[in-house]
């Protein structure tokens, strides 16, 4: 019967565990969203570049935690969306700084998306 409790104590832990780590990572890539979407529609040379920067050293502050539940393939390919928002906002490149953005808001998505609660997940 002892061996029943702790195996349940366990499971109950590793659960906590798993809701947790998903409430984190969808607070942090909300926070990325959020600063995305506040960078301007249209590069302004002086000033964008900086907010892209920030932006990328915000994910690159929490990669350690978010490379423990999302494939690195993922973070890789925002982290590399990111460098390339921030050349085509130093250069004035307004077309493809504006496809960089919508690709790395789904980006953003997809680090959520991976570790939401749900069953399709879990399985």
């Amino acid at each position: 019967m002892k061996q029943y409790h702790t195996a349940a104590i366990v499971l109950a832990v590793i659960v906590a565990l798993v809701i947790l780590n998903a409430v984190c990572l969808r607070r942090v890539t909300d926070d990325l969203i959020a600063m995305l979407e506040a960078l301007p529609e249209i590069p302004d040379p002086a000033k964008t570049p900086q907010a892209v920067a920030a932006l990328r050293e915000e994910l690159e502050r929490h990669m350690t935690m978010i490379s423990l539940s999302v494939n690195n393939n993922t973070l890789d390919r925002a982290l590399e969306a990111l460098y390339s928002l921030e050349a085509y906002a130093r250069a004035g490149d307004a077309a493809q700084y504006e496809a960089t953005r919508a690709a790395l808001r789904d980006l953003f998505d997809d680090l959520g998306r991976l570790e939401r609660l749900r069953a399709e997940n879990i399985l």
